[in-house]
């Protein structure tokens, strides 16, 4: 296979899958439902009377009560995430009942599940497993290959434009761990981070932020279409607040908290969760997807890491093939590469992508893999 060489003269877009988190112990989308229902969520508790424990059993139970109400027997080994929420959807917004399951229970399902979704896609990992000056020296070896290509950037790209762009469609913050510790106060030597929006984070006052501060000019983007497991939104003045390097605990879910700006309402969770129906209609979730857009078009490489352009993700594949065929028609090409974590007879990834792209550089390995043996920053 060939080496994928990130340099200055080359604009860079990564998109990430749930395939990229999988060295990292996170659930990929197909196994997120089957998590709920079987109540194996990040950091288990061992005492029966934690908030913890008593959450992960009620949503649990309350999925698994859903599932056996519905469908079928044996209908959890073949159900999808999608396919559930495409029925509860279509409940809710018809203002109909499934047989004796009543709206308001289904209003109350559907919110379990976003959070069964929220608990079962937070990593168990320490923040210091995605620092990148824990492992600089080489004296030790990280575990995580976002850490390990946060690590040869950090160590190779010394050039005054970063020329690169993360897209994220995951809900986890390993790559967010890693981007933000490549920060430095020194400007020319840090990689400043933009999420492309405005985070309430910005206007709080020095001592509450707790992070550092507004992205400067020497940046590269981190686009999240599907929100973050760190991610708070307020419904009364519309901020997102980000809580960077910690997730939202169990306990921040089920406990909110007031806004951090306006005082008016509990901050909520903020992820989009998996649908065929998905609507991108939050002001904050506009300005990512036209930032998305932007970087595709500008961009001369793609590389697809864990990404299988599944079909609940038609609104991005339709972006996709507009910003392809743009450069396309500009004469400006574009190299798409595509790292195929999924060794699956029956799920050819590559040959879906051939369905959209004329070339594709094709490296079926590990995320890790490709990390170790093909990726090069000069």
């Amino acid at each position: 296979m060939n080496k994928f060489t990130v340099s200055q003269d080359k604009r860079t877009v990564f998109i990430m899958g749930a395939g990229a988190s999988k060295d990292d112990g996170i659930a990929v989308q197909n196994e997120i439902l089957d998590k709920i229902v079987k109540g194996k969520f990040s950091f288990p508790s061992e005492r029966e009377d934690s908030v913890t424990f008593k959450e992960y059993t009620r949503i649990s139970s309350n999925i698994n009560e859903l599932v056996n109400g519905i469908f079928a027997k044996d209908a959890k080994e073949m159900l999808s995430l999608e396919s559930l929420f495409n029925i509860l959807e279509t409940a809710l917004d018809k203002r109909e009942n499934l047989g004796n399951l009543e709206l308001k229970k289904i209003r109350l399902y559907y919110a379990d599940l976003i959070r069964g979704i929220m608990y079962a896609t937070r990593i168990d990992s320490k923040l210091e497993e995605h620092k990148v000056e824990n492992f600089l020296t080489g004296k030790k070896q990280p575990k995580s290959p976002y850490t390990e290509m946060g690590i040869k950037l950090y160590k190779n790209y010394d050039h005054e434009k970063i020329n690169f762009s993360f897209v994220n469609f995951n809900y986890d913050i390993c790559l967010d761990r890693v981007l933000l510790s490549m920060h430095k106060k020194k400007e020319s030597e840090s990689f400043d981070l933009d999420y492309g929006v405005e985070l309430g984070n910005y206007a709080l006052e020095p001592a509450r932020k707790l992070w550092f501060g507004k992205p400067r000019s020497r940046k590269m983007y981190l686009l999240r279409p599907h929100g973050s497991v760190n991610w708070l939104f307020c419904r009364s003045c519309g901020n997102v607040f980000s809580k960077l390097t910690r997730q939202n605990k169990v306990a921040d879910i089920i406990q909110s908290t007031k806004c951090y700006n306006c005082k008016l309402s509990n901050l909520e969770p903020y992820i989009i969760y998996p649908s065929y129906n998905r609507i991108y209609e939050n002001k904050h979730l506009v300005q990512i997807w036209l930032r998305l857009e932007k970087l595709l078009m500008e961009a001369d490489k793609w590389c697809f890491i864990g990404y299988s352009l599944p079909e609940a993700d038609r609104y991005f594949t339709y972006i996709l093939a507009r910003a392809y065929n743009y450069r396309k028609s500009m004469k400006y090409g574009t190299e798409i590469s595509v790292v195929n974590i999924n060794k699956t007879p029956s799920r050819d990834v590559f040959a879906k992508f051939g369905t959209y792209f004329d070339k594709v550089v094709k490296y079926e390995c590990s995320f890790k893999e490709f990390t170790n043996q093909y990726f090069y920053v000069v």
